[in-house]
């Protein structure tokens, strides 16, 4: 009977296996997509990006607008009785010309979707977080079942400790470093405990939930692309569908918009306007029509509107170049890390694991035989648990590696 096959069937429960259609009446926690789709659906953050969103909307609704109308009341008195003084009621409207009004409409545009943009980018952070902490949640998981294989293998050392010494080939310190040993996994499983209530907490608060609310036991990882991802294809769907990206495109589109909006500073505008024309004499009521235009005076207004609108085109331009730049070592580095943790997982699996394991059923049957020391068992058992943990610890890194990139394109890999 193979002692450790419990610590390498629980280890071996994190391979990342595809999973088809997840029935919608699923228990919240089971899967990473039921508690992304949770989050999308709760998350108070999302709920916030949203009303950005439709605020910027709403204000690019009037954002071509006409100003409110001018109503006002002049009165012309002339101390000649022969000169008929009179009320001017005059009603004026402006219009901006020069296609002001549709620059102004582009540019609220602009904004809506760049709002947009911050919106796909704070629900693509979410996912990010969500899909770590699932990973995490899933590893506690998976820790307590390799602690509990660890204790049984604790059990048995003791059981073997116990039978020498009642043989007289053994010693009472061999078997108190058994039940050491078995204490030790007991006081490990009190804090994996608590790692994975930690978890749980994390999880429920990321979707909007009380951090107490209980949930399922996962299921499984997400599973992790077969192919090695290159780094020039995740640039290139980067570009295409990163939503941070597409946030400063926008930006760039209403600065763009703005500064020439700037431009046309300089050219007046056109004000209208009519009314009764009211006598004192009760003479019939006549009519007063105006028409003017605005001077654009040289006086900085404009000149400072336009330096304005210019900075901050080229303020815009620099964030967007420095966003890509960002993406790009972001990628790399996620590449790089990922690789390295499937390297990892891959010599822990094929070399590593088979060491341990032969290591340790060659010294316990050495030492339940009569030859050799506890100790060299007790050595043998924490490497088992070291290789298992470290694999553990390897697809956690897989799981945070796949879940930046899939940030940083924006979109599943």
């Amino acid at each position: 009977m193979r002692l450790d096959a419990g610590v390498v069937l629980a280890v071996s429960l994190l391979a990342c296996v595809p999973a088809n259609a997840r029935p919608t009446d699923t228990p919240l926690g089971v899967t990473a997509e039921g508690l992304l789709a949770a989050g999308r659906r709760l998350s108070p953050t999302l709920r916030a990006a949203a009303l950005d969103t439709e605020a910027a909307s709403a204000r690019a609704g009037g954002a071509d607008r006409l100003d409110d109308p001018t109503i006002s009341d002049s009165y012309q008195y002339y101390r000649d009785p022969g000169v008929f003084s009179a009320h001017t009621v005059m009603l004026s409207q402006s219009f901006p010309l020069w296609g002001k009004r549709d620059l102004r409409r582009q540019a609220a545009l602009a904004d809506v979707d760049a709002s947009r943009g911050r919106q796909r980018a704070a629900q693509d952070e979410l996912d990010e977080k969500i899909k770590v902490a699932y990973a995490q949640y899933y590893l506690a998981y998976r820790d307590i079942a390799v602690n509990r294989d660890v204790a049984e293998l604790a059990r048995r050392m003791r059981s073997a400790a116990s039978a020498r010494y009642g043989q007289g080939g053994g010693d009472q310190v061999a078997v108190i470093q058994a039940l050491g040993e078995e204490t030790a996994a007991r006081i490990e499983a009190v804090r994996l405990e608590a790692d994975k209530d930690a978890a749980r907490a994390r999880l429920n608060v990321l979707v909007g939930q009380p951090a107490d609310t209980p949930l399922a036991e996962p299921a499984r990882a997400r599973p992790i692309p077969a192919a090695e991802p290159v780094l020039a294809v995740l640039m290139d769907r980067a570009r295409a569908a990163n939503p941070a990206l597409s946030a400063d495109n926008a930006a760039i589109t209403a600065a763009r918009t703005r500064s020439a909006l700037a431009d046309k500073a300089w050219y007046p505008d056109l004000t209208v306007g009519g009314g009764p024309l009211i006598q004192t004499n009760n003479r019939p009521v006549g009519f007063a029509a105006t028409v003017g235009l605005n001077i654009p005076v040289p006086w900085g207004r404009e000149a400072s509107g336009q330096q304005d609108a210019a900075a901050q085109l080229g303020a815009t331009q620099q964030r967007y170049d420095e966003a890509m730049l960002e993406i790009e070592g972001a990628l790399g580095q996620a590449t790089a890390r990922l690789r390295a943790a499937r390297a990892t997982e891959a010599l822990l699996q094929r070399e590593a694991m088979p060491q341990a394991r032969t290591a340790f059923q060659t010294v316990l049957a050495n030492y339940s035989q009569g030859r050799g020391e506890l100790v060299a068992a007790i050595t043998a058992e924490h490497q088992v648990h070291e290789v298992g943990l470290r694999l553990l610890q390897a697809q956690l890194d897989e799981q945070v590696e796949l879940a930046a990139i899939e940030r940083l394109i924006g979109g599943d890999l």
